[in-house]
């Protein structure tokens, strides 16, 4: 697999294993813009139509989310007409990951922001 690859094999592994908003049930929240000496930062990649993640990012947040660790994802792709898509996958020390999909600048889309919570059993499955 070429570099980059993983993370385009992967990511869609675990958001299809992620529950939609209402799946946190204790009404806990993460706040993927809170920011912690203690969060472990995974990085913050624009990519290119095409472009994966780098496998050192998913490593990154594979291994903080194992050890139970707070860690932060972001990455921003773009639709086939350009505009931006960011997401942001927060893991907190309970053990839920968190995506968030913020479609609002997609000029042809349902401008949308998604939540989606994966238990970190589920998202050790998916990796």
């Amino acid at each position: 697999m070429r570099p980059g690859r993983l993370g385009v094999a992967l990511i869609p592994f675990a958001l299809a294993a992620c529950a939609g908003p209402d799946a946190l049930s204790d009404g806990s929240n993460i706040r993927p813009n809170a920011t912690s000496a203690a969060v472990t930062d995974c990085g913050t990649f624009n990519l290119s139509q095409g472009e994966g993640l780098p496998d050192s990012a998913i490593r990154c947040f594979v291994e903080a989310v194992q050890a139970r660790h707070p860690a932060q994802l972001k990455e921003t792709r773009l639709t086939v007409e350009g505009d931006p898509i960011p997401v942001t996958y927060t893991a907190d020390a309970a053990g839920h990951v968190q995506v968030i999909t913020d479609r609002r600048q997609d000029s042809f889309g349902e401008r949308t922001i998604d939540h989606q919570t994966c238990a970190v059993e589920i998202v050790y499955a998916c990796f």
